[in-house]
Protein backbone atom coordinates (compact mmCIF):
# COMPACT_ATOMS: atom_id res chain seq x y z
CA UNK A 1 0.00 0.00 0.00
CA UNK A 2 1.54 3.21 -0.93
CA UNK A 3 0.58 6.69 0.34
CA UNK A 4 -0.44 7.49 -2.84
CA UNK A 5 -2.67 5.14 -3.08
CA UNK A 6 -3.81 6.74 0.04
CA UNK A 7 -4.72 10.44 -1.35
CA UNK A 8 -6.10 9.44 -4.25
CA UNK A 9 -8.50 7.08 -1.89
CA UNK A 10 -9.19 10.53 -0.07
CA UNK A 11 -10.20 12.55 -2.53
CA UNK A 12 -12.65 10.25 -4.37
CA UNK A 13 -13.83 9.83 -0.62
CA UNK A 14 -14.07 13.55 -0.26
CA UNK A 15 -15.62 14.45 -3.76
CA UNK A 16 -18.07 11.45 -4.34
CA UNK A 17 -16.94 10.96 -7.79
CA UNK A 18 -13.87 9.99 -9.60
CA UNK A 19 -13.80 12.57 -12.78
CA UNK A 20 -14.25 14.87 -9.63
CA UNK A 21 -11.46 13.58 -7.95
CA UNK A 22 -9.02 12.88 -10.84
CA UNK A 23 -9.49 16.82 -11.75
CA UNK A 24 -8.54 18.02 -8.02
CA UNK A 25 -5.70 15.20 -8.49
CA UNK A 26 -4.84 16.63 -12.06
CA UNK A 27 -4.49 13.32 -13.55
CA UNK A 28 -6.74 11.01 -15.68
CA UNK A 29 -10.17 9.45 -14.60
CA UNK A 30 -9.03 5.87 -15.85
CA UNK A 31 -5.57 5.71 -13.69
CA UNK A 32 -7.23 6.90 -10.77
CA UNK A 33 -10.38 4.15 -10.90
CA UNK A 34 -7.59 1.88 -11.53
CA UNK A 35 -5.62 2.86 -8.26
CA UNK A 36 -8.54 2.70 -6.15
CA UNK A 37 -9.35 -0.99 -7.29
CA UNK A 38 -5.76 -1.86 -6.35
CA UNK A 39 -6.20 -0.70 -3.16
CA UNK A 40 -9.03 -2.12 -2.56
CA UNK A 41 -8.12 -5.90 -4.00
CA UNK A 42 -4.68 -5.40 -1.73
CA UNK A 43 -6.97 -4.72 1.52
CA UNK A 44 -9.32 -7.61 0.62
CA UNK A 45 -12.40 -5.24 1.08
CA UNK A 46 -15.09 -3.08 -0.95
CA UNK A 47 -13.99 0.62 -0.17
CA UNK A 48 -16.89 2.01 -2.53
CA UNK A 49 -20.49 1.55 -3.65
CA UNK A 50 -20.93 2.58 -7.23
CA UNK A 51 -24.50 4.21 -7.55
CA UNK A 52 -24.21 5.30 -11.62
CA UNK A 53 -21.82 8.40 -11.68
CA UNK A 54 -20.98 8.51 -8.32
CA UNK A 55 -19.29 6.27 -5.42
CA UNK A 56 -20.01 6.60 -2.15
CA UNK A 57 -18.05 4.89 0.96
CA UNK A 58 -18.86 1.31 2.05
CA UNK A 59 -18.93 1.52 6.10
CA UNK A 60 -15.70 -0.50 5.64
CA UNK A 61 -14.79 2.33 3.48
CA UNK A 62 -15.67 5.03 6.47
CA UNK A 63 -13.58 2.87 8.74
CA UNK A 64 -10.49 3.20 6.52
CA UNK A 65 -10.67 6.73 5.38
CA UNK A 66 -10.34 7.62 9.23
CA UNK A 67 -7.14 6.07 9.54
CA UNK A 68 -5.90 6.30 5.86
CA UNK A 69 -6.48 11.13 7.25
CA UNK A 70 -4.47 10.26 9.90
CA UNK A 71 -1.70 8.25 8.47
CA UNK A 72 -1.39 10.59 5.59
CA UNK A 73 -1.17 13.71 8.15
CA UNK A 74 1.38 11.81 10.29
CA UNK A 75 3.07 11.24 6.95
CA UNK A 76 3.32 15.05 6.43
CA UNK A 77 4.35 15.79 9.86
CA UNK A 78 7.10 13.20 9.18
CA UNK A 79 8.20 14.96 5.45
CA UNK A 80 8.23 18.37 7.66
CA UNK A 81 10.66 17.22 10.56
CA UNK A 82 12.68 15.50 8.39
CA UNK A 83 13.17 19.17 5.79
CA UNK A 84 13.70 20.80 9.22
CA UNK A 85 16.35 18.69 10.54
CA UNK A 86 18.04 18.93 7.57
CA UNK A 87 18.06 22.66 7.22
CA UNK A 88 18.82 22.72 10.93
CA UNK A 89 15.86 23.86 12.25
CA UNK A 90 14.47 21.26 14.43
CA UNK A 91 17.53 19.09 15.85
CA UNK A 92 19.14 18.03 18.80
CA UNK A 93 22.98 19.49 19.61
CA UNK A 94 25.13 18.04 22.28
CA UNK A 95 28.04 20.44 23.31
CA UNK A 96 31.10 20.36 25.62
CA UNK A 97 32.52 22.79 26.96
CA UNK A 98 35.37 23.93 29.33
CA UNK A 99 35.00 26.66 32.03
CA UNK A 100 36.81 29.10 30.24
CA UNK A 101 34.62 29.82 27.43
CA UNK A 102 32.12 30.58 29.98
CA UNK A 103 33.96 32.79 31.81
CA UNK A 104 35.20 35.10 28.06
CA UNK A 105 31.58 34.96 27.37
CA UNK A 106 32.56 33.22 23.87
CA UNK A 107 29.90 30.52 24.57
CA UNK A 108 26.72 32.21 25.56
CA UNK A 109 27.12 35.22 23.09
CA UNK A 110 27.33 32.20 20.47
CA UNK A 111 24.13 30.36 22.52
CA UNK A 112 22.43 33.26 22.27
CA UNK A 113 22.75 33.95 18.62
CA UNK A 114 21.91 30.48 17.92
CA UNK A 115 19.13 30.49 19.80
CA UNK A 116 17.64 33.57 18.23
CA UNK A 117 17.74 31.89 14.33
CA UNK A 118 17.50 28.11 15.57
CA UNK A 119 14.93 28.00 18.34
CA UNK A 120 13.95 24.54 17.65
CA UNK A 121 16.78 23.02 18.30
CA UNK A 122 17.04 20.75 20.93
CA UNK A 123 20.24 21.78 23.04
CA UNK A 124 22.02 20.32 25.38
CA UNK A 125 25.24 21.43 27.47
CA UNK A 126 28.19 19.34 29.55
CA UNK A 127 31.03 20.63 31.39
CA UNK A 128 33.83 18.38 30.77
CA UNK A 129 37.15 18.61 30.81
CA UNK A 130 39.17 18.89 27.58
CA UNK A 131 40.23 14.86 27.57
CA UNK A 132 36.62 14.21 28.72
CA UNK A 133 35.37 16.19 25.41
CA UNK A 134 37.95 14.36 23.34
CA UNK A 135 37.11 11.30 24.50
CA UNK A 136 32.97 11.84 24.14
CA UNK A 137 33.55 13.29 20.64
CA UNK A 138 34.85 10.13 19.47
CA UNK A 139 31.78 8.29 21.29
CA UNK A 140 29.44 10.39 19.57
CA UNK A 141 28.43 11.46 22.64
CA UNK A 142 28.45 15.20 22.08
CA UNK A 143 28.73 16.74 18.77
CA UNK A 144 31.01 19.90 19.38
CA UNK A 145 33.65 20.54 21.67
CA UNK A 146 35.02 23.35 23.31
CA UNK A 147 38.31 22.65 25.32
CA UNK A 148 41.40 23.94 26.31
CA UNK A 149 43.86 21.08 25.09
CA UNK A 150 43.67 20.06 21.48
CA UNK A 151 44.16 16.00 21.07
CA UNK A 152 47.40 14.63 18.83
CA UNK A 153 46.31 14.62 14.66
CA UNK A 154 43.58 12.98 13.75
CA UNK A 155 41.84 12.71 10.18
CA UNK A 156 38.48 12.05 11.64
CA UNK A 157 38.62 15.72 13.77
CA UNK A 158 38.49 19.61 12.82
CA UNK A 159 39.28 22.05 14.80
CA UNK A 160 39.99 25.80 15.44
CA UNK A 161 41.36 28.05 17.53
CA UNK A 162 38.70 29.90 19.22
CA UNK A 163 40.00 32.38 21.32
CA UNK A 164 43.22 33.50 22.83
CA UNK A 165 44.02 35.41 25.90
CA UNK A 166 46.98 35.94 28.56
CA UNK A 167 46.95 35.05 32.42
CA UNK A 168 46.32 37.92 34.65
CA UNK A 169 47.60 37.52 38.91
CA UNK A 170 44.72 37.17 41.15
CA UNK A 171 45.78 38.09 45.07
CA UNK A 172 43.02 39.66 48.24
CA UNK A 173 42.98 43.55 47.67
CA UNK A 174 44.94 43.75 51.36
CA UNK A 175 47.52 41.72 49.78
CA UNK A 176 51.22 43.53 50.02
CA UNK A 177 51.69 43.50 46.68
CA UNK A 178 48.03 44.76 45.61
CA UNK A 179 49.18 48.43 45.79
CA UNK A 180 51.68 48.05 42.95
CA UNK A 181 50.49 49.63 39.88
CA UNK A 182 53.05 46.73 38.33
CA UNK A 183 54.90 43.57 39.22
CA UNK A 184 58.20 41.76 38.11
CA UNK A 185 58.64 38.33 38.43
CA UNK A 186 61.08 38.69 41.85
CA UNK A 187 58.15 40.16 43.70
CA UNK A 188 56.22 36.83 43.50
CA UNK A 189 59.55 34.36 44.17
CA UNK A 190 58.93 31.91 47.25
CA UNK A 191 54.93 33.42 47.34
CA UNK A 192 52.43 30.33 48.56
CA UNK A 193 50.00 29.91 45.28
CA UNK A 194 46.86 28.18 44.59
CA UNK A 195 46.77 25.86 41.53
CA UNK A 196 44.76 23.55 39.79
CA UNK A 197 45.72 19.75 40.68
CA UNK A 198 49.12 17.82 39.15
CA UNK A 199 46.55 15.21 38.54
CA UNK A 200 43.79 16.79 36.46
CA UNK A 201 46.63 17.85 33.98
CA UNK A 202 50.53 16.88 34.77
CA UNK A 203 51.80 18.94 31.25
CA UNK A 204 50.12 22.20 31.88
CA UNK A 205 51.78 21.87 35.71
CA UNK A 206 55.02 21.41 33.53
CA UNK A 207 54.47 24.13 31.61
CA UNK A 208 53.02 26.50 34.52
CA UNK A 209 56.49 25.83 36.78
CA UNK A 210 59.05 26.04 33.42
CA UNK A 211 57.60 29.75 32.84
CA UNK A 212 57.74 30.78 36.00
CA UNK A 213 61.45 29.40 36.27
CA UNK A 214 62.16 31.35 32.85
CA UNK A 215 61.49 34.55 33.78
CA UNK A 216 63.32 34.01 37.01
CA UNK A 217 60.82 32.65 40.34
CA UNK A 218 59.40 29.68 41.35
CA UNK A 219 56.08 29.47 43.08
CA UNK A 220 55.30 27.88 46.19
CA UNK A 221 52.06 26.17 45.53
CA UNK A 222 50.43 25.41 49.11
CA UNK A 223 46.69 24.19 47.93
CA UNK A 224 45.38 22.59 44.55
CA UNK A 225 41.82 23.29 43.66
CA UNK A 226 39.82 22.33 40.48
CA UNK A 227 37.47 25.24 40.50
CA UNK A 228 37.53 28.51 39.80
CA UNK A 229 35.44 29.79 42.15
CA UNK A 230 36.94 27.77 44.97
CA UNK A 231 40.21 29.35 43.90
CA UNK A 232 38.84 32.55 44.17
CA UNK A 233 37.72 32.25 47.55
CA UNK A 234 40.95 30.98 49.16
CA UNK A 235 42.69 34.21 47.05
CA UNK A 236 40.02 36.53 48.97
CA UNK A 237 40.87 34.89 52.18
CA UNK A 238 44.77 35.81 51.70
CA UNK A 239 46.13 31.91 51.41
CA UNK A 240 47.43 32.61 48.32
CA UNK A 241 48.27 34.12 44.28
CA UNK A 242 46.78 32.11 41.40
CA UNK A 243 46.85 33.03 37.94
CA UNK A 244 44.03 33.25 35.79
CA UNK A 245 42.76 34.23 32.57
CA UNK A 246 42.46 37.87 31.85
CA UNK A 247 38.75 37.85 31.01
CA UNK A 248 37.92 37.00 34.74
CA UNK A 249 38.77 40.59 35.33
CA UNK A 250 35.01 40.85 34.30
CA UNK A 251 33.81 39.69 37.06
CA UNK A 252 34.73 42.02 39.68
CA UNK A 253 34.96 38.92 42.60
CA UNK A 254 34.47 40.78 46.14
CA UNK A 255 38.49 40.75 48.02
CA UNK A 256 40.29 39.92 44.53
CA UNK A 257 42.39 42.02 42.56
CA UNK A 258 44.25 40.96 39.58
CA UNK A 259 47.39 42.17 38.11
CA UNK A 260 48.89 41.75 34.66
CA UNK A 261 51.54 39.55 34.06
CA UNK A 262 52.82 40.57 30.43
CA UNK A 263 56.06 39.04 31.30
CA UNK A 264 54.45 35.47 31.31
CA UNK A 265 54.65 33.66 28.43
CA UNK A 266 51.70 31.54 28.48
CA UNK A 267 48.46 32.14 26.96
CA UNK A 268 44.88 30.87 27.52
CA UNK A 269 43.69 29.06 24.10
CA UNK A 270 40.64 27.73 23.87
CA UNK A 271 39.42 25.41 20.83
CA UNK A 272 36.57 24.16 18.88
CA UNK A 273 36.64 20.38 17.77
CA UNK A 274 34.02 18.96 15.93
CA UNK A 275 33.85 15.11 13.87
CA UNK A 276 34.71 16.18 10.14
CA UNK A 277 32.60 13.32 8.80
CA UNK A 278 29.26 13.52 10.51
CA UNK A 279 29.10 17.07 10.48
CA UNK A 280 25.30 18.00 10.82
CA UNK A 281 23.69 21.20 9.84
CA UNK A 282 23.05 22.13 13.45
CA UNK A 283 26.96 21.80 13.84
CA UNK A 284 27.44 24.11 11.18
CA UNK A 285 24.87 26.54 12.29
CA UNK A 286 26.70 26.54 15.53
CA UNK A 287 30.29 26.96 14.30
CA UNK A 288 28.66 29.82 12.19
CA UNK A 289 27.63 31.32 15.21
CA UNK A 290 30.98 31.04 16.52
CA UNK A 291 32.05 33.12 13.80
CA UNK A 292 30.11 35.56 13.75
CA UNK A 293 30.49 36.05 17.68
CA UNK A 294 33.89 36.47 17.43
CA UNK A 295 33.71 38.76 14.67
CA UNK A 296 31.15 40.72 16.50
CA UNK A 297 33.57 40.75 20.21
CA UNK A 298 36.83 41.74 17.90
CA UNK A 299 34.82 44.88 16.05
CA UNK A 300 34.35 45.85 19.78
CA UNK A 301 37.32 45.05 21.38
CA UNK A 302 38.87 46.90 18.04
Amino acid sequence: MELQQLRYFVAVAETEHVARAAERLHISQSPLSRQIRQLEDHLGLQLFERIKQRVRLTPAGRDFLEQARELLSQAERIEERARQVGKGEACSLSIGYCEGVIHNGRLPAALRRFRSTHPRVKLKLSAMRSGEQIDALERSAIDVALLYNLPKPNESLESRLLTSEPFVLALSDDHPLAARETLTPSDLDGMPWIALPKSLNPAARERFLAACAGCGFAPDIQFEVAHVSTTLGLVSAGLGLAIMQSSMRRMRPPGVVFKPMDWLPLLVEIHVLWRARAQTAGVRYFLRALEETEAHVVMAEA
